[in-house]
């Protein structure tokens, strides 16, 4: 197996995007993680350990959740590109990495891009475009939904659908976690 990148992006913040990349953690031995977040003015590349592992930070979820190794990327997105590649050659030696956020899945070349959705449907403007390249689509939900207005017409390659309640970890799971195994095979 070469190295994979798993993008995991999102329809808003707060959809779910770190529970589901904790997920995706915990079932592939042998990723990495890559956390991003937008700044104003400044980039850095993280992986200082004493960083990573701040309580109630999204890294050190990532970090218990069963990552090989995290890097924190902040940057403005000028040169995101770059700041990226740095990161990524930063996990060298392992089976692959799951990158967080959204800017990201439109600077790498993804081997597989997941798009979270609430129950609600509500996607922001800039996510939009993101959404259009989900091979999988995940829609966090704590109850049956037969229904999602747009959910058909969000991604252009006829993503896949999984139903997960990401808050009590129920749901499809199994089922992506499979499915996730062979589409990166």
């Amino acid at each position: 197996m070469s190295f994979k990148i798993i993008s995991v992006t999102g329809a808003h913040s707060s959809v779910g995007k770190t529970t589901l990349c904790s997920v995706l953690l915990e079932n592939l031995k042998g990723f990495g993680a890559i956390k991003f977040t937008k700044t104003a003015l400044y980039t850095s590349v993280i992986d200082d350990p004493d960083v990573i592992m701040q309580q109630d930070k999204d890294t050190a979820i990532m970090s218990r959740s069963g990552a090989e190794k995290v890097v924190w990327v902040k940057s403005s997105g000028d040169d995101l590109g770059n700041d990226l590649g740095l990161a990524i050659s930063m996990m060298d030696g392992l089976e692959g990495v799951v990158v967080e956020g959204n800017s990201p899945a439109n600077c790498l070349n993804p081997d597989l891009v997941i798009f979270i959705v609430g129950e609600d449907g509500q996607i922001k403007p800039s996510a939009r475009e993101v959404s259009e390249k989900a091979d999988i689509i995940v829609i966090n939900s704590h109850r049956e939904i037969n229904d999602i207005p747009s959910i058909a017409t969000l991604s252009k390659k006829h993503a896949r659908t999984f139903r997960i309640d990401l808050i009590k970890k129920l749901g499809e799971i199994d089922k992506f976690i499979a499915y996730v195994k062979k589409y990166i095979k």
